[in-house]
């Protein structure tokens, strides 16, 4: 006598509730951070200028000429703000080299520096100017010189890549789930 086993009922099908519970915030928490890591204010904070030769041809040129020269300028810098003119301290005999830096007395915002001006102080004559150097950036090109500012660079939030990678982790597994629920 053989023995039949009964039929098994179908399978009952499972609620798609939970699934969009879970999918919906990963991918808004997802959407989220995305946004923030993308999208952050430009800029940041200006502490000090560092003032070098051009890293071209005319730099090259002009450290040819300083090294004729036996005079050592006596640099300074104006910078112009949004909110006014600071004039730098004197570097007297000082070769540029790899570069001078000067710090700012007050942090000023990127977007408030416009314009670094560099001069020779002369005590017996009246100031030369030898380059205007114009911003719109962390780092220009003047005639002569190059200028590049220092300072804390605005940077996306710390949080938002590692929160991205975990919602998106989460809606993946979530997927997965409604697709192994489909096939079984």
């Amino acid at each position: 006598m053989t023995q039949t086993l009964p039929n098994r009922p179908p399978r009952r099908s499972r609620s798609y509730l939970f699934h969009l519970l879970v999918l919906i915030p990963a991918l808004a928490v997802g959407a989220y951070a995305f946004y923030r890591h993308t999208t952050f204010e430009a800029g940041g904070t200006v502490s000090a200028i560092k003032l070098t030769t051009r890293h071209d041809m005319v730099g090259q040129a002009a450290d040819a000429v300083a090294n004729v020269d036996p005079a050592t300028p006596d640099l300074y810098l104006k910078v112009t703000l949004a909110s006014g003119e600071i004039e730098l301290p004197v570097r007297a005999d000082t070769p540029i080299g790899n570069g001078l830096t000067w710090d700012l007395p007050t942090v000023q915002k990127l977007q408030d520096v416009q314009r670094v001006d560099v001069w020779d102080h002369n005590s017996m004559w009246k100031d030369r100017q030898f380059d205007r150097i114009n911003l719109s950036d962390w780092s220009a090109d003047g005639q002569k010189y190059h200028v590049d500012l220092l300072g804390q660079r605005n940077v996306p939030p710390p949080w938002a890549l590692p929160t991205l990678s975990a919602a998106g982790a989460v809606a993946l597994v979530v997927l997965l789930k409604f697709v192994w629920d489909q096939v079984v």
